[in-house]
């Protein structure tokens, strides 16, 4: 694994811990800190005595959050680079970065390329259910404005990642709408439906229809498709019940000593909630259909959310995920023609 130690707002010292969690929990990881070598030898003489399965790759530069994506995926020096092109020459079989997702975004798209047949590149995260298990919701950020196949890209990719990485036999594809019927949704999503309704079954997807907004965090699929503009807006509101649940317990222990007696004995099933809706349990979100495993988190990220966000990436390469996608992309590019003639009745409709 090759983890970029300068990304985040919360520095070297948070990566490096996040580091050494993944190393005492996983015996057969060795990770890669991509950044500054003198800073990061310095941290690790400070808090650790040797560490076994830890190495530095020297990186001078690092991004800052005002740099365009462009910018920073063409400079040979930053440690988004750096930590890319190891995935590139085959020393790390994934990157992992706190950092700029525009850069680690574009950065991966210029070096790395994309999967034959893959025509946009989306963001999956991880959502919490009521029902008891998670789902995968894509594309949450790197695609804001999107066409019909681009969201059948989406559905491919989000199956195949459900099938390998989250154990479900066959992944039920829900559709982000704004209402169930086939009239309902943008022209993306109208268009997406259509393609999806008839040749789910030559793509070897299981597509259920349109999902609304209400239903999201029901579980009735196991992914949701939808841009990437819809799909951050949600992810971020998500992360707000966070912190909501937490703020109203707070507050509603201080009315009364019966309310804060009542407060204990709901903590352990109120803990449980919170944790549901923690980002840091769930780590980072794989940026899927390039050549190359790559895992982005939060800017934020506690030592906690980059060590699980490290495990995302090890076992995305225990699986070779790469590899299973480049098969599942094979049925889009089989499709293609159905899709193109689809999409331009659908345009055109």
């Amino acid at each position: 694994m090759a983890l970029d130690a300068a990304g985040g707002e919360n520095g070297i010292k948070n990566n490096v811990d996040a580091a050494i969690g993944a190393l005492s929990e996983i015996n057969s990881l060795n990770i890669t800190l991509v950044g500054r070598k003198p800073e990061i030898e310095k941290y690790l003489k400070k808090s650790y005595l040797r560490i076994p399965r830890l190495s530095i790759f020297h990186a001078e530069g690092v991004v800052d959050m005002q740099c365009t994506a462009i910018q920073a995926a063409k400079d040979e020096k930053n440690s988004i680079v750096k930590g890319i092109e190891l995935v590139k020459a085959g020393k790390a079989d994934a990157f992992v970065s706190m950092g700029h997702t525009g850069a680690v975004t574009a950065a991966s798209l210029l070096r790395l390329g994309t999967l034959q047949g893959i025509k946009r590149t989306p963001i999956l995260t991880i959502f919490p259910t009521t029902a008891q298990h998670v789902m995968a919701v894509l594309d949450v950020g790197a695609n804001v404005d999107c066409k019909p196949e681009h969201l059948v890209n989406f559905a491919i990719l989000g199956s195949k990642f459900a099938q390998v990485m989250m154990g479900v036999e066959n992944p039920r594809i829900g559709l982000i709408s704004i209402g169930e019927e086939k009239s309902k949704g943008n022209v993306a999503v109208k268009g997406a439906y259509k393609i999806l309704m008839k040749i789910s079954s030559d793509l070897k997807i299981n597509f259920i229809g349109n999902i609304e907004g209400r239903d999201i965090l029901e579980g009735i699929a196991d992914v949701l498709v939808c841009d990437g503009f819809i799909g951050n807006i949600l992810l971020k509101y998500t992360e707000g019940i966070f912190s909501l649940v937490k703020k109203l317990f707070r507050v509603g222990q201080r009315f009364s000593m019966l309310s804060l007696i009542g407060g204990l004995f709901m903590y352990p099933a109120v803990k449980r909630t919170i944790r549901d809706f923690n980002y840091a349990e769930y780590g980072g979100a794989p940026l899927l259909g390039i050549n190359g495993n790559v895992v982005i988190g939060h800017g934020s990220s506690s030592s906690k959310a980059v060590k699980n966000a490290i495990i995302v990436g090890y076992n995305m390469g225990l699986v070779h995920l790469p590899e299973v996608l480049k098969e599942a992309a094979k049925n889009l590019e089989a499709c293609k023609d159905a899709i193109k003639n689809i999409g331009n009745r659908s345009g055109n409709s």
